[in-house]
């Protein structure tokens, strides 16, 4: 993660303290449960363009604030928090042909295959709803499902620039493609996993969730390559991942 990235990550994560302080304080009288989550993952895009093709997965991380609200009794509760997802995916395109107008000039432009790999970070604020059993020697079990609202912070990444006179091209890696990405991602959530209750309200998470990406991972900016002329080849693809998650409730 580089400079700029944890400098609009630190307010975000401080707001999320500031939030656990003042909710541990009314634990009790509310039933709030807090924690924090650490989850690798493995992400990857799945292209929505017919000249990009998925390429492989990505490993990445989450980290953040866990927050459960119950709802009546223990064995319901609405889910949230207020993570950072550093996540990703690697694309490719095969060789295909396109006409290129320069100046009211067709020109028939042969492109090679080309490779993308792509590295995007999120704010995400999940809103699920958590069903638990009751506690089975000192294990409960849970399923959530719900949706998360992801807003991106950052996205670097494979660029491609054509020469519009030789139709030589050029390829910049770990380029920053932040104009290209959309800017808000929403996900459908599907988790499933257990509680381990060490003593107290002090409790270890782990567990397995599936973030299914619906909305597209690039806005209308996003190109397969920059060239000059007309270049309708856009890039578009949808984002998801698989994560492990591991944590602590206090």
């Amino acid at each position: 993660m580089d400079v700029k990235t944890m400098n609009k990550a630190i307010p975000v994560l401080a707001i999320a303290v500031l939030t656990a302080t003042t909710l541990q304080a009314q634990e009790t009288q509310r039933g709030v449960k807090l924690g924090i989550k650490a989850s690798p993952n493995i992400a990857w895009i799945h292209s929505d363009t017919k000249e990009l093709k998925s390429d492989g997965v990505r490993l990445g991380f989450s980290f953040g604030l866990l927050t459960d609200f119950r709802l009546g009794n223990n064995n319901y509760a609405l889910s949230t928090g207020l993570l950072l997802n550093i996540t990703g995916g690697n694309q490719r395109s095969d060789q295909f042909d396109f006409d290129q107008d320069i100046s009211g000039i067709t020109v028939r432009r042969s492109v090679e295959a080309m490779t993308f790999k792509r590295k995007l970070q999120f704010v995400e604020l999940p809103v699920l709803i958590k069903l638990r059993t009751n506690e089975i020697g000192y294990m409960t079990y849970f399923g959530q499902l719900g949706f998360g609202s992801a807003y991106n912070i950052n996205a670097k990444g494979d660029r491609y620039t054509m020469d519009s006179i030789t139709g030589e091209m050029s390829r910049e890696s770990d380029a920053n493609i932040s104009d290209q990405t959309a800017i808000f991602r929403a996900s459908l959530i599907v988790g499933a996993g257990a509680e381990y209750n060490i003593a107290g309200n002090t409790s270890i998470l782990f567990g397995v969730n599936y973030n299914h990406g619906f909305t597209d991972a690039f806005n209308s900016k996003g190109k397969l390559f920059e060239v000059e002329g007309n270049n309708k080849v856009e890039t578009h693809g949808k984002l998801s991942f698989v994560e492990l998650a591991l944590g602590v409730y206090f």
